[in-house]
């Protein structure tokens, strides 16, 4: 049974490394995703109205990966685990979501220990009769650019575009001394320091039938594509791109890994 919960803009409705005993469906407002790094609290992502929060961690039975704090007014519900996965049961649309991206998440551990990455980030469908809008279908001879939207970015790959030649491409950063390289080399490797924005592989763009897609590929800080936050503490970790510019943040609020995608 879902209790209703409203909260006020400050309030902190969980807090990292909190056991994860319930799920929020936010019916209205709006809540931070915090990721929180010894005293520094990085903002990756908001959670709206009509969406999910909190769900993967039940599902998982882990503890919370990241804070969430009002950063408006809302209402929420709040469903016990049990409660859960019984509206899952009930809701075709939910349960296609969750296996999905459980599904995702198995094939890129699986990928990764095979030392390659597959170019469908989601289950593939036809175009005719999935529901993607005629605007989100993009030949695959369309040229992809990136441009640096940051001072910091810029310095690491200069000021012009960045040409994205093959398809699937990975963004993430040289490993630090120790650590291990990632099974696949990224098309696109950057310096990071720490504290680390950019994790070894970060984030993928990848084609899936006539579309195209950026795909989290697990990492810590999350990925906002176009205003959508993705990853590991959210609903999704695919984001469709559009044709035209898009913006691609990696990394949480504030990042340095800043990019334009420009598709067309």
């Amino acid at each position: 049974m879902a209790n209703p919960l409203r909260f006020k803009a400050g309030e902190v409705l969980f807090r990292q490394g909190d056991p994860s005993g319930c799920v929020l469906w936010v019916r209205h407002g709006e809540i931070e995703v915090l990721r929180e790094h010894g005293d520094a609290s990085i903002l990756i992502g908001h959670v709206r109205g009509g969406e999910w929060l909190g769900e993967m961690g039940v599902i998982e039975s882990r503890p919370r990966s990241a804070t969430a704090r009002a950063s408006m007014d809302g209402a929420a519900e709040v469903l016990g685990a049990q409660d859960f996965l019984d509206r899952v049961s009930r809701d075709a649309a939910l349960a296609r979501d969750l296996i999905q991206r459980l599904s995702v998440r198995l094939r890129t551990i699986e990928d990764k220990i095979a030392g390659d990455l597959l170019p469908e980030a989601v289950e593939p469908t036809s175009a005719a009769g999935s529901g993607v809008p005629s605007d989100d279908l993009i030949p695959g001879d369309t040229p992809i650019t990136l441009i640096a939207q940051s001072d910091a970015l810029r310095a690491r790959i200069g000021g012009g575009p960045l040409p994205v030649t093959r398809l699937p491409f990975v963004v993430g950063r040289a490993p630090a001394s120790g650590e291990a390289p990632p099974m696949r080399r990224p098309d696109l490797c950057l310096d990071d320091h720490e504290p680390f924005r950019l994790s070894r592989d970060h984030f993928m763009i990848a084609r899936s039938q006539d579309r195209l897609l950026v795909t989290d590929l697990g990492s810590t800080l999350g990925t906002v594509v176009n205003g959508q936050a993705i990853g590991q503490n959210f609903m999704r970790d695919t984001a469709l791109l559009r044709r035209g510019g898009n913006r691609v943040v990696a990394g949480g609020g504030g990042s340095p890994f800043d990019f334009a995608v420009s598709v067309g």
